[in-house]
């Protein structure tokens, strides 16, 4: 099917206008494909329709990012926000991971490099694995590069560092359009039900109670941060 067909269906499928679309989880095989640039594929107009119904369905789920294939569509485009606001009272851990109000922003083909050597681990979730959680590692800073787009679909080239929860939520979902659910990535035995994430709050208590092994063990408490190992995985992700 043509891409421009099925970005139509899929919007098309809605009850009505302005409602939230579907969002696919694990096992769809859009999650599992390598998506494909909307350069020259998709029309600004139908770019845009489909940004805005990827931004009510993300703001509704609700979540901080939402990639394409997460509706069934293998293209290379993400819609990302998280309105958290500090306040005197803010959890420690929000400190902890830097994590920061990032405006409703739309980006087509981004490419993400991994900048510094320092990892930090954090509890992850997906709204295309529901449920469920993980430890996760992630580079604390990175550079993006993608096509940032208007409401009207029309593209500016940006070029900028990200650091923190901002830098976790992009990476998180630039990892969508190449086929990698946060999950393939998680320290190993950490998979837990989200109802159980309250018990492990404390990386030393995951590490305990999960019995979790490697760098992640010698972690003390109110520490997150770990040397960043060279991957493979990383690169284009």
């Amino acid at each position: 099917m043509d891409l421009a067909d099925l970005i139509r269906r899929t919007l098309d499928r809605r009850p009505e206008p302005g409602a939230p679309l579907r969002i696919v989880q694990a096992g769809h095989p859009a999650l599992r494909r390598r998506a494909v640039s909307p350069a020259e594929r998709v029309e600004p107009a139908l770019l845009a329709e489909l940004a805005a119904a990827m931004t009510v369905t993300m703001r509704r789920a609700p979540g901080v990012g939402l990639a394409a294939p997460q509706v069934g569509i293998p293209l290379r485009l993400v819609v990302v926000e998280d309105a958290h606001a500090s306040t005197p009272g803010e959890d420690p851990e929000d400190d902890l991971l830097e994590r920061r109000p990032l405006p409703l922003r739309t980006l087509a083909d981004p490419v993400l490099e991994p900048l510094g050597e320092q990892d930090v681990v954090a509890w992850e979730g997906c709204l295309s694995v529901s449920g469920w959680r993980s430890i996760v590692p992630r580079a604390r800073r990175v550079r993006l590069r993608a096509t940032e787009l208007d409401a009207a679909g029309q593209g500016t080239a940006v070029e900028e560092e990200h650091l923190g929860w901002t830098a976790r939520i992009l990476q998180h979902e630039t990892d969508h359009l190449h086929g990698v659910l946060c999950h393939d990535r998680m320290v190993p035995r950490s998979y837990v039900d989200e109802a159980y994430v309250h018990h492990y709050a404390e990386i030393p208590q995951a590490v305990r109670r999960l019995g979790l092994t490697g760098p992640i063990a010698e972690l003390g408490p109110e520490q997150v941060v770990l040397p960043r190992p060279a991957r493979a995985a990383d690169a284009g992700a």
